[in-house]
């Protein structure tokens, strides 16, 4: 079977963060899925054919770019990139012209080359949008990497997941559960790192008998898609964490609140690190609006 993904990379750029990315790919959608050349040619084929068969044949052309990506030369100082028999410019040549889809992924703190350093052939990969991996973030940045693969390749192809139960409320709980935090270093948080949030006290949904206690915070966009982009973009970081927000989206105002159910819907530790990651995560984001009206 044809993969429908295929990795391209330079080997004295980034063939450890390539790898990892492959490994990623595997673990997560399926070892049919992906083509990287030291990964996916057997020994004595013909690897230039098998190399050019496996693009052709793909969907979907992932351009992992490090820091030296556009710089390497060959003896003579003539930069890689600018020669016509070069791989990873025919590897991009052949995904712009044959309509595939390319996303570009920065590692190592890479930027997107400008595109007047670009031979002309290639110049619209500056058009893609790019994603970057952290090298400490490794585990989150991937998270948006493989939600788009999973847009874009056809279901039947991806590796099965467990099934879940249609009426289960909450997801499954880790292994190990977490102490209520103390009222007052609650306190101390909410006074500091936190003092855009509160502690809110409400009636359980499905048990109105009993309550559940939660920090809340109102974040504020500059429109609706960007509400529902920050949505998209801490989502990844939830799903690592095991614990997921409940939050409610009125227009251009996301409201978040953050509780431990599975001890009995008190505030721990896991509450108090999301509201961080989520704080983080907004004033980073560009469409924040954080003037209230």
């Amino acid at each position: 079977m044809a993969e429908p993904i295929f990795i391209s990379y330079r080997r004295a750029d980034s063939a450890a963060e390539a790898g990892r990315l492959h490994s990623s790919i595997i673990k997560n959608l399926g070892e049919e899925i992906v083509f990287m050349d030291t990964s996916s040619i057997d020994l004595g084929t013909q690897w230039a054919q098998e190399l050019e068969d496996a693009l052709q044949f793909s969907q979907i052309v992932i351009v992992v770019i490090g820091p030296d990506w556009l710089r390497i030369s060959d003896e003579w100082g003539m930069r890689r990139i600018d020669q016509e028999n070069d791989w990873v410019r025919r590897e991009i040549e052949t995904a712009l012209t044959s309509g595939k889809k390319l996303f570009p992924v920065l590692v190592k703190g890479a930027k997107l080359p400008p595109a007047d350093k670009l031979p002309t052939s290639i110049r619209e990969l500056t058009q893609r949008q790019a994603v970057d991996i952290r090298d400490a973030y490794w585990d989150h940045d991937i998270q948006l990497i493989l939600q788009q693969l999973r847009v874009e390749v056809n279901p039947k192809q991806l590796k099965t997941n467990p099934a879940v139960d249609d009426n289960q409320l909450y997801p499954t709980a880790p292994p190990e559960k977490p102490d209520p935090i103390q009222e007052d270093k609650l306190n101390v948080a909410l006074s500091a790192s936190l003092s855009n949030w509160k502690k809110v006290v409400s009636p359980l949904p499905e048990n109105p008998d009993k309550v559940r206690t939660e920090l809340f915070r109102s974040y504020r966009f500059k429109s609706f898609l960007d509400a529902i982009g920050f949505m998209n973009q801490v989502a990844p970081g939830c799903e690592i964490a095991l614990h997921h927000p409940r939050w409610e989206n009125i227009w251009r105002t996301l409201n978040v609140y953050l509780t431990t159910w599975d001890i009995d819907h008190y505030i721990s530790d896991r509450d108090i690190q999301l509201a961080k990651y989520l704080d983080y995560a907004y004033a980073k984001f560009s469409g924040a609006d954080p003037v209230q009206p």
